[in-house]
Formats: C-alpha cells, structure tokens, sequence
C-alpha cells in the first residue's frame, strides 16, 4: 500500500490580515453600536437589532400619538366647559337680579315712576346678558353653536335676534368616543321660537325630477341603488336591470325601458302619482331580485309569479323637498299660492309675495327673504312646512292676503285645527264651566252669548259662535280672518248701531280669543287679534314682558313676566347643571387619560430604554476586545520569515 507524503501549509500574510481586519470591523461595530446606545439611551437604533420589541414600540407608538392628541382634545374640551359654566354662572346670577327686581314691583305698594326706573335696570340686564351670549374663549363664540367664528346674539330695534347655529359642537375623547362640549345660544336663552309648525301633510306625488333620495321606498329604507330581473318566459328571457347610475324616478323608469328595448322585451315602465309600474307586452312576467340584493323590493315591484296584468309598485313614500314642484303637492292637485300671505314679526309686516314661486324652494327662499327674522324649513319628517321666529322679545302672525294660502301650506299662525290649550302662548282660554262666555252684540241692538264648555280647537268656537247667533236670530257670522291671522266677526243686521263682543258671566274667554272690541257704524266687522303667535320663549322675550308690564304699569302682566322668569331660571339651572357634570366628567377623562398616557410610556420604556450598567459593561469589553485585536494584530503582522524558520 502507498503511503502518501502529509503537506504542512502555513497561514499565508493575507489570511492572518483578512482575519485581522474583519475582527476589527467586528469589534469596531460593536463598540459603535455601544456608543449609539449609550448616547441614545435605547437599547436598539434599527428594527433589524431586535425586530419583535421594534414592533412592540412602534405600537406602543402610535397609541401614544392618540393619547397625546385625545389628551390635547380634552384639556381643550374641559377649559371651554369650564368657560361656558363660569358664563353661565353670570347669567344666573343676571336672572336671580332680574327676579328680585320682579318681586319688589309685584303688588300695589310700587307707584308708577318707580316700575319706570325699575324697567331700566331689567334693560340693563338683558344687555348683560346678551354681552354674555356674545362672549368668546381661544377666539371662537361660546355660544355660537358650531358657527363658532360668527356673532350669534344682534340686538335690533324689535328685539334680539339669534342668528347662531343650534348644533353641537364635539370633542373627540376616544376612538369611537364624541362628547359635546358647546351650549348653543338657542338652548342659553330659549332664543328660537317653537315652530309655527306645518299643519298640512302637503303629500306630493312623484315625477320624473323626483330624486331617489327623497323616497322613503316600499320598505321604509330608502332606495338601495343596484341590479334586478325582469323575467319574459318564453320571449325576451332575463332581462338585467341596473339602476346604480339613476339619481331620480325617472332615471330609473328610463332604465328599466332601456333594457326592455336592448333585450327585444315587450314590458314598459311608467310613473304613477306614488310609485312605479310596469306592464306586461304580449308575455306575462315575474320581477325579482337578484341574489341579496334589495333593489325590487325597496322598488315596490317584485312579484310572487308570472302575471299578465300591469304591476303596480307601492307607494314609495315621497318626502318634501326643496325642489318638490307646488303643482306636484295634494297628491297631484296642486296649490295655488299667487294670493301670497301676510306676516308680522314686533312691528315689522310683510306681504310675501308668491306670484311667481313654482317649487317649495321658492316659497322658502320668499319667506326667509322677508326681512322679519323668521327661517322657514321642510320639517323633519319631510310632510310640510315649519316657521321659527329668530327674534326674542316679539310675535310672529303668519295670516292669508286674501286668499288661503298659509291655510294651504299649514302655516297659518292660527288655524281652524289650532288648539285652544295653545293659545296664548299656551296659557290657553280661560272659560266659566257650565256658563255662557261671550256676549255679542249686533248693530240692530240685538245680543246673544255662548258658551264654550268642552270646546278645543279654535274652528270648534268658530262653530259654536255661528250656531249660537243662528239660534237667537242674530246677522252675525264668525270666521277666520281673510286679511292676516284671527278670528273675525261680520256683522250683517243691517243696523246702525255699534257691535261689540265681550265677557259673560265675567268670563276671560273673549279677551282669550283676541274678540274683545267694539266698532261703531259704518264699520260692519271685528277683526280680533292673534293669539296663537310664534314668540321665542326663553328668558330674553321674559325680560323684555317684564320691561314692558314695568312701563306700562300692567300688574297683570308683571306677574306673568315674572313667573315667566322664575321657570327660566329653574330651567337654566338645569342647563348650567348638565354642562358642570360634563365639565366634571371631561377632568375626570383628563386624569385618565394622563395616567393612560404615563402607563404607555412606562410599558414603551421598558421595551426601548436601555439598561446603562449592562451596556457599559458591554461597552468596556468592546473596547477591550478592540485593544486585543489590534495588539495580537501587531504581533502577527510584524512576523518575518526567519522567524517562520525558527
């Protein structure tokens, strides 16, 4: 067997230098990444160090950008709080100062002049008030609602008009959390009337411009815009609609024809006055929806089987609009509205003409364009018409010209279906049970009285007047105003004497009703006033009564004023009471979420900061690793041949 010789190699100078250098990048890098860490006191400075705690701080991260941006939300949310309490705080105390002032001049021990300077004081401090309203924290109106960068209280020659937004405004304080942080001045002062609601569900009918979201759908969920089948058996077979691109009802009815021409079908879709139909061709058909889709069936048109007969759709439920036609309203009748209607809002009145308005966008833009401080809107349930009036301190009349226009739209301040519990700013009308309450009296002499026992709405008084005058004799016909808004008595005796209408058995009815009055000859009509007006009731329109019985020395109505005031006050502090708990409950967030915040930076210090004793001792056997190589590296560079012979 051959024995082979064993080669002994030696390390050649480049190896040991290859060897060399990369120690030294190796400890050379380690010592660098120890001087990062100690100089940046984190235990890493790139993912790739430790990639699964890189990932744990850079969560950790991002929910303390949140945190810090809620933090930065709630402290702002709690110092507005806290200026609209203490705000509020001074309102309160205004009011308290406005109820004492009413209860030293309640009675009969105050004289004349004294209630004179007694109303100046009240003026006063309904300026105060306002300037409050007016008040602004970081720049922004308090109680501006979310028109925070606009005045909302301007003090005008009728009243105070609040032309603020009645929204809230919202302070993100969690990631699904909004919470208010605002008053709207309509809710501090009571500075919007209750509506002259719409008392006609004005019912329009669909047309082609009817916009499909303006339908309620046979479902009540609106129309879910998408795909359906109509099937033709036995002729045109499937037939695919989309409707996905159709913003009114007559889009869709145009794209139901499309298709049916597209697919050589014979069915045909129309519009009725509430909905769609569609009517067979030569072929029965059958509607259905495709899969889970909704379409049809919001539609109204789906059908259990083939049928020859035309489909009729349900009705789809048209809400008003801003651009429903006047002639599409009263399911299809139509309104005339040329007469136009009167209103009066303190000492200003308007004729609103309607002559040439041909939508209930125009009728809107007429009556907010009156100059009297009103805002009429389509109501929320999208049936009618609502009118609010902006102004405290003054009453809005909305009555015909003529015509019955205001009737028609259901805006007549005081109608036949008025309720008499809401008359006169809902004190109502005060009757004698079981007795007569008016007396009237015709021209001829002749008189006859009624009773209203059991009576509720004004055409109910309406009736029984006429019944009553009908019963005696007497020419005498009630009816509402054709002018303006009220209740009108027509005298037709034919007598020359004066007619009258007044208390029986010392009923306050006919002051109630706004009757009491007297006209001599030749006038032939009482025309009482309206006591069914919008009046913004909130503790502004109370000051001013209470400055008005004050002048006038009215001690009747100085002690409505003032029980007027007395409610504001129990309601405001209701409101101041809601806004301190909230303000309360945003410190208390605050608190958490600080102590959130600190518990996350504690968690994201433990995953990121640095141990110093263990990264300088690191640091120190780097360095002592380092020397090492660069002396042994001397050692062995410095190696001759000789020495290798030796």
């Amino acid at each position: 067997m051959a024995i082979n010789s064993v080669n002994l190699s030696r390390v050649t100078t480049t190896q040991k230098t290859e060897a060399l250098l990369s120690s030294l990048r190796r400890n050379t890098a380690e010592l660098f990444t120890g001087q990062g860490r100690l100089a940046s006191g984190q235990r890493f400075q790139t993912p790739s160090e430790d990639p699964g705690s890189a990932a744990r701080v850079l969560n950790m991260s991002e929910i303390l950008g949140e945190q810090s941006q809620f933090i930065t939300n709630i402290r702002h949310a709690a110092d507005t709080l806290d200026a609209t309490d203490v705000s509020m705080g001074e309102v309160s105390a205004l009011i308290i100062d406005a109820q004492a002032i009413a209860s030293q001049n309640i009675g009969t021990l105050s004289s004349p002049a004294e209630r004179e300077a007694a109303a100046e004081l009240i003026a006063s401090i309904r300026d105060q008030l306002v300037a409050v309203g007016n008040r602004t924290f970081e720049g922004r109106y308090l109680f501006a609602g979310r028109d925070t960068d606009r005045q909302p209280f301007i003090e005008t020659i009728d009243g105070v008009r609040y032309v603020g937004d009645t929204g809230d405004v919202y302070a993100r304080t969690d990631v699904d959390e909004l919470t208010p942080i605002n008053l709207p001045g309509n809710v501090l002062f009571g500075a919007i009337s209750s509506q002259v609601r719409g008392t006609v569900d004005l019912n329009p009918i669909i047309s082609d411009g009817t916009r499909l979201e303006d339908l309620s759908g046979a479902r009540e969920l609106g129309i879910r815009k998408g795909s359906f089948q109509i099937v033709e058996d036995g002729a045109a077979g499937v037939v695919t609609v989309d409707i996905t691109s159709a913003d009114t009802a007559g889009d869709v009815v145009q794209l139901i024809n499309d298709a049916a021409t597209a697919a050589g079908a014979g069915f045909t879709a129309t519009l009725t006055n509430n909905g769609i139909t569609v009517t067979p061709g030569a072929t029965p058909i059958s509607i259905r929806d495709i899969s889970t889709g909704t379409t049809a069936g919001d539609l109204g048109i789906t059908t259990a089987a083939p049928t020859a007969a035309a489909i009729v759709g349900t009705d789809l439920g048209v809400s008003l609009s801003r651009t429903t036609p006047l002639t599409a309203l009263l399911d299809g009748a139509g309104l005339d509205v040329t007469a136009g209607i009167t209103m009066t809002n303190g000492a200003s009145s308007a004729t609103i003409d309607l002559s040439t308005a041909t939508s209930i966008q125009d009728v809107l833009n007429a009556i907010n364009n009156s100059g009297l401080s009103v805002k009429a809107s389509i109501n929320e349930a999208g049936t009618g018409i609502d009118v609010v009036n902006l102004l405290s301190g003054t009453e809005l009349s909305i009555g015909e010209n003529g015509g019955a226009v205001a009737s028609g739209l259901g805006i007549r301040s005081l109608d036949l279906d008025t309720p008499l519990a809401s008359l006169n700013n809902g004190r109502g009308v005060r009757i004698e049970e079981g007795k007569t309450d008016l007396l009237i009296t015709a021209k001829n002499g002749n008189s006859f009285e009624v009773n209203l026992d059991g009576l509720t709405t004004v055409g109910e008084v309406i009736d029984a007047i006429n019944l009553a005058a009908t019963g005696a004799g007497v020419g005498m016909t009630a009816s509402l105003a054709a002018v303006g808004s009220g209740i009108t008595l027509t005298d037709s005796s034919g007598g020359t004497g004066f007619m009258s209408a007044g208390r029986a058995n010392l009923s306050f009815a006919v002051d109630d009703l706004g009757l009491t009055g007297t006209v001599d000859d030749p006038e032939t009509q009482i025309v009482g006033t309206d006591v069914a007006s919008a009046r913004a009731t909130g503790v502004l329109t109370a000051l001013f009564d209470l400055e008005r019985a004050l002048i006038a020395d009215d001690s009747q109505a100085l002690t409505i004023a003032a029980e007027d005031i007395d409610r504001h006050l129990v309601d405001f502090n209701k409101s101041r009471g809601i806004i301190g708990a909230r303000g309360k409950s945003m410190r208390d967030r605050q608190t958490q979420t600080e102590n959130a915040v600190f518990a996350t930076e504690q968690l994201m210090s433990e995953v990121r900061d640095l141990d110093y004793t263990e990264a300088v001792t690191r640091f120190q056997q780097a360095q002592t690793a380092l020397q090492a190589s660069l002396l042994t590296g001397s050692q062995v560079l410095n190696t001759s041949l000789l020495d290798f012979l030796r």
